[in-house]
This record gives C-alpha cells, structure tokens and sequence, in this order.
C-alpha cells in the first residue's frame, strides 16, 4: 500500500514504526514542517516544502506554536501538485488541527486516500462536550480512523470515542538470548534521557534524589541530552554545577545530542531508566528501555505510565516529589535479586505489548474494521 505520513517533524519514535511498514512491503512517504537535529534519517528521507508567505504573516500574527509548528503550511497550489502527483493509498496525519495537516487532510478527501489521524491522548480521558463533538464531526467529516498509543487501564471506561483505537507506539524489543541481567561490581547503572533546556525534564530533582542515597549505595548514572543552542548548553552548564556542588562529579555522566542508531548501545548498557519529567505527553523513552529490559520510573503526568505497574516493571512517582523519587529508585538500587526480576519483567511487558508486531496487529486490525481493507 502507498503510504503518505505528515507530521511536524520524523521523530524518532516514528523510526521502528516505519521500518515495520516497509518490511511488510508498503511504500512510505513522510512530509514534515521541519526537521530535528537527532533525527535518524536511515529508513527513510523526510520531504519538506518552503514555507507559504501566508504562513509567515500567521506566524507572526498568531506565533509558531514552538516545535509543532501548528501555524505552518506550504504552497497550497505546489503542495497540491505534489500529493496529486504522489497520490497516496492511505495517509497518516499527525494532529488534525495543525494547518498543514488540515491541507493534507482535505487533499487526502479530495483524492479518496483513507485517513487516519494520530494524536498522544488518553484513549479513555474525559471530554467535554465540546470536544467530543469536534473530534466525532472530524472523523465524521474525513471518513477517518483516530489513533493513539496511550490508554488507562480501565478499558470499559465509555469515553472513547467510535473509530478512535489505540495502537502502541512500537520499540525495539531485545532478544532473550541476547539479554544481559548481569549487575556489575561497581552498582547499577541508571539512565536518564531529557533536553537540556526544558526545566520540566527535571534534570536537577533527578541528580538531587541520588543525591539522596549517593552515601548507601553503590550506583552510577548517565544523562542524556540534547544541546544544540546556546541556552541548552548554558542550562547544561547549570545542572553540572549542581552535580559539582554535590560531590557527584565521579558518579554521573553526561552526553550530548546522541543520535538515535547510538541508543541502543546506552539502553543495553544499564540497569535502570528514570524518566522524571513532568507533563511528558507521551515518553516514548519509557517503552524503549522497557524493550531492553530496563524497569521504569516515570511520573504520574506522563503518558506512557499506563505500562508500568509498580514494583514489577518499575514504579509511577508523584511529579516533582523528590522523597518519592528518591524512594523508588532506593527500592532499585538496594535489591540485585528484586532488580533482576524486574528487568526480566520489562522485557517481557515490552515482547508482549511495545514490540512491532503488536503494533501492526493493531494497525491492521483498525484499517480491518474503519476500512475494510486488509493491510496484510
């Protein structure tokens, strides 16, 4: 099947997604507003198309929308060219009310494409009324499927609305010959990923919660990050000097702007991954060290916590709460045998439910019954 997906830019959790897609013979297309500078660009090229003058004056009027770009489109006319020209099966838009997509959206209704709209929201989250009718008038409108890869755990709740499904996100899931439980000599190794210029990521609670168990326990961390301006790197420079103040300069690491090939080799390499941000819409960070075997803490404000159940795959801790953080990764940190369980735990939370498999199950069991199409 031809392919067409829009976004504003090719996350890399997008990547296992795609390379499912193309394995199973489809052909893919991705257009973006803009492309990141961590992006992983080895499956497939983005396509972006110059900025219309219209957009510019809406930029300036109404702002960017900061990385989403939800004021942004091309040429109508030109881009139209294009998607005539390309005239895809199937497109998958991220966020129907972004203006690009909205284009794409009514070019994909003009030329018959199916659509399906994506968006990281609760599957079974309350809605006003409000936004249930404009959701239902959209899909209604666009013939389309909606789907997201986050949902609570009580799946009877009445609030998901008819043709939206949840289909995961998928990630790449260690083989269990290749799973290495092992925890060295020198303490567990705990993972950290987050941008350096988001104070959300909650950088310094982190540091300040092993701060905490630094004289108890043997442990050692890694911080991951990107910093590609001037005010990543002074909010760098920051979160280092509180490392310094401390006492913690031999205990934590920290790289810069590690592409995504490369964190495979940083998953694998340890035992525990923290992702103590706030408001993480989604955090696809958690699942992807679930497929290596690490167990998870995470927040209650995060997206993807609806994978972890506490004390087998990991812990959900209150947002910004340092004792509570601190806590969680205590229990980790003290018991090699408990850790051990709870990695092999992840991994098979992340074989049975994260993998690509999985995903294409539900991807093809929603164009099955929006569309009545089989992908496969």
């Amino acid at each position: 099947m031809k392919m067409l997906f829009v976004a504003p830019r090719f996350h890399t959790n997008q990547v296992q997604l795609i390379k499912k897609l193309l394995e199973e013979k489809h052909e893919v297309t991705f257009h973006v507003a803009n492309i990141g500078p961590t992006e992983d660009h080895s499956l497939i090229t983005p396509v972006t198309f110059k900025q219309s003058k219209l957009s510019v004056l809406t930029e300036k009027i109404f702002g960017k929308g900061a990385s989403t770009r939800k004021n942004y489109f091309p040429n109508p006319w030109r881009y139209w060219q294009v998607f005539k020209q390309l005239n895809p099966e199937m497109v998958v838009i991220r966020d129907p009310y972004k203006l690009f997509s909205l284009m794409a959206a009514l070019y994909a209704k003009m030329t018959k494409a199916r659509i399906v709209f994506y968006t990281q929201e609760n599957l079974y989250r309350s809605r006003s009324w409000r936004l249930r009718l404009k959701q239902k008038l959209t899909i209604r409108f666009f013939k389309a499927a909606w789907m997201t890869p986050i949902k609570s755990n009580n799946s009877g709740n009445n609030n998901a609305l008819k043709y939206m499904y949840y289909v995961p996100l998928p990630v790449a899931v260690t083989a269990e010959e290749k799973f290495n439980n092992h925890i060295a000599n020198e303490g567990p190794k705990i993972l950290m990923v987050g941008k350096y210029h988001q104070e959300r990521k909650k950088h310094l609670l982190f540091i300040r919660a092993l701060s905490k168990l630094k004289n108890q326990y043997r442990f050692t961390a890694t911080i991951v990050g990107e910093c590609a301006t001037a005010a990543q790197q002074l909010n760098l420079n920051t979160i280092k000097q509180e490392v310094d103040s401390l006492k913690m300069t031999g205990l934590i690491d920290f790289k810069q702007n590690v592409p995504y090939h490369k964190m495979a080799d940083l998953y694998a390499a340890h035992d525990i991954f923290v992702l103590p941000a706030i408001n993480e819409q989604y955090g696809v960070s958690v699942n992807e060290a679930m497929g290596y075997g690490l167990p998870v803490i995470c927040t209650d404000t995060c997206g993807a916590k609806f994978n972890i159940t506490n004390g087998q795959n990991g812990f959900v801790v209150k947002s910004d709460n340092l004792d509570d953080l601190a806590a969680s990764l205590e229990k980790l940190i003290s018991d090699y045998q408990k850790l051990s369980q709870m990695r092999a735990q992840s991994l098979q939370y992340a074989r049975e439910n994260l993998s690509v498999d999985t995903f294409y199950s539900k991807f093809t069991q929603l164009t099955r019954e929006r569309f009545s199409i089989a992908m496969s």
